[in-house]
């Protein structure tokens, strides 16, 4: 295809590399391969001849226009479907037929006609034979004109209409041919059919075509006729000169470049079209997405929150148990170390006895039923709350993807999705199936046993929680008894009896007091350990699904970006390549 002028040249060279462009962002989306196939060939046809497209229906005599046109008998016709693949009709010096690959069939005519143009014949839109259809549906994007063939006996059929429906998405420019118009009786009957073709076509696709009227039939009879009178009498009649001198003033050579120069930018345009929609949506979704995960996160941090709030009062209760523990030792104090019971006080093992069993007590037990109490109670929230992931995924696993834009663009986005939402699913679920209650309260058991009695060790010497706090009340407790049978045995009891006795409740207050501040600050950082632990193990199953959402909502973003650029670039080009000002030069 000869480019006229520079400037032109240059829209060339933009085009050029607006197709690669599209190639890189077809390849960067995972685009199917048949869509990166039809922009490299776009790419190609760059440098082709123009190319006229004739297309529609088998029967509708697009075989027979063909050769009235060229005035030659080369597509093949017949009233059933004979053209069973793509014909390229181009100029030779001598007919010729060449075999260029699978479905597509290369004829040579000397005919003036395609010196500057290939016409392309297409199997039948409505062929019984479904692959026939799919090789004129594909080759339509790279037409640069088309020629769309109804029959005067079922003008725009319905299948007709989607298949122009399908030409007009690709942005291409269509001449709409009614043939067979010899069957028609008279001008009013001519009027009828292109009213209804007009408004058929204008009200459901948009579109306001050039209609003619032709028969072919009349045509190649003109070709025949043996006078220049009968020729053109015929000729006149059957519509054809009017088509060609359309035709004609279109394609000059302005106008086959003008048209040459669009083409491309329809098969753009649509792509550009078809992926924005499916970004869109998609977005639409991973937004959906996103919010769903932000809510899980919310979750978890109210759950958090709740957790700690009711962890105090639950903390508080082993708390109390010190302060019972404190107020009976202080009793204890105040009614036994007195001088009525000197003689029982140096009884050191029954003053012993007395201690363990009237002040320390129920200590040991109470403690660890409230420390049971505590781990069941984490134990019992965490699995509600797995419970409640579980069932928010599953909720978000109802949210589909248009399976329409999954065929259309058909990567695989919906496939990654799916899978990252079963997997997490299917994961949280799996910890809830199998969620050991007895082994989770071991574990957690064990872990703050483990604390508790490594503080309390560390600090007094006990081994356990219960064995700690009657060490340090019986230290009290043998301190003061020792003391007081030396004191009493000097005569000197009187005297220092109530100060060893306040000594006594006031370093027992304080021991206790510190065990209680020791035991709590041991036992709250190991809730928060676990708790901890437990979020952590709940935000890592529903991390995969994060993950993606993140990846994919900026790729798609990057990939509405470069759409927006690139249906930009169409619209520059489209109003350069139709500005009024741009007059060819001279033919080179």
């Amino acid at each position: 295809m000869r480019i006229i002028d520079e400037r032109r040249r240059g829209l060339a060279d933009r085009e050029r590399a607006l197709l690669e462009r599209l190639i890189g962002f077809l390849g960067d989306f995972g685009a199917p391969e048949e869509d990166v196939e039809l922009v490299r060939q776009t790419l190609a046809d760059i440098e082709e001849l123009f190319l006229l497209v004739v297309v529609g229906e088998f029967n509708s005599g697009k075989s027979a226009f063909i050769n009235a046109l060229l005035g030659a008998e080369i597509a093949a016709e017949g009233v059933t479907p004979t053209t069973d693949r793509i014909t390229v009709l181009r100029h030779s010096e001598e007919p010729e037929h060449l075999e260029s690959r699978e479905g597509v069939l290369e004829k040579g005519h000397p005919n003036d006609f395609l010196r500057e143009i290939a016409i392309v014949d297409t199997p039948g839109t409505n062929a019984i034979i479904r692959h026939h259809e799919e090789l004129s549906r594909g080759f339509v994007p790279r037409s640069d004109l088309v020629l769309f063939i109804t029959s005067a006996e079922r003008p725009l059929t319905e299948s007709e209409r989607g298949y122009l429906e399908l030409i007009r998405d690709w942005g291409k420019k269509i001449l709409l041919v009614v043939n067979k118009a010899d069957l028609l009786d008279g001008a009013e009957s001519v009027g009828k059919v292109r009213s209804f073709v007009a408004n058929g076509i204008r009200s459901m696709l948009g579109l306001t075509p050039p209609i003619f009227f032709v028969s072919a039939l009349l045509a190649r009879k003109a070709r025949a006729a043996s006078s220049g009178m009968e020729r053109d009498a015929l000729l006149g009649a059957s519509g054809m000169a009017e088509l060609e001198r359309y035709v004609s003033d279109l394609l000059d050579e302005e106008g086959r470049v003008r048209l040459k120069l669009e083409s491309p930018l329809g098969v753009v345009e649509e792509l550009v079209r078809r992926y924005r929609k499916s970004v869109g949506e998609r977005l639409s979704l991973l937004e959906d997405d996103f919010r769903t995960s932000e809510n899980v996160e919310a979750q978890l941090k109210l759950f958090q929150e709740d957790m700690r709030r009711d962890f105090e009062a639950r903390l508080a209760e082993i708390e109390n148990i010190i302060h019972a523990l404190n107020e009976r030792g202080d009793a204890w104090f105040e009614e036994n170390i007195r001088i009525g019971n000197v003689a029982e006080l140096v009884q050191r093992e029954k003053i012993q006895e007395r201690f363990q069993r009237e002040v320390i007590a129920d200590t040991e037990p109470l403690i660890d039923e409230r420390v049971d109490e505590l781990v069941d109670w984490l134990v019992d929230r965490n699995l509600k709350q797995w419970r409640d992931i579980v069932e928010y995924v599953n909720r978000r696993r109802q949210a589909k993807y248009d399976e329409h834009l999954i065929g259309e663009v058909g990567d695989n986005f919906e496939y990654n999705r799916s899978q990252v939402i079963r997997s997490v699913g299917k994961n949280a679920a799996d910890v809830v199936r199998n969620y050991d209650r007895e082994r989770e309260s071991e574990e957690i058991a064990l872990s703050l046993q483990d604390a508790v009695a490594q503080t309390v060790a560390a600090e007094v010497g006990a081994i356990g929680l219960g064995a700690t706090v009657a060490t340090v009340a019986m230290a009290a407790a043998l301190d003061v008894t020792f003391t007081l049978s030396a004191l009493l045995l000097a005569g000197l009891g009187f005297f220092i009896l109530p100060n060893r006795r306040r000594k006594a409740r006031a370093e027992f207050r304080e021991k206790t007091d510190a065990l209680r501040h020791r035991l709590a600050e041991v036992v709250r950082r190991q809730f928060d350990t676990e708790l901890a632990r437990s979020v952590e193990r709940m935000r890592g199953a529903i991390a995969p699904y994060t993950r993606f959402v993140r990846t994919e909502h900026a790729r798609m973003t990057e990939a509405r970006s470069t759409l927006t650029d690139l249906g930009g670039e169409v619209e520059a080009l489209k109003k350069e390549i139709a500005a009024p000002d741009l007059t060819p030069d001279a033919p080179s």
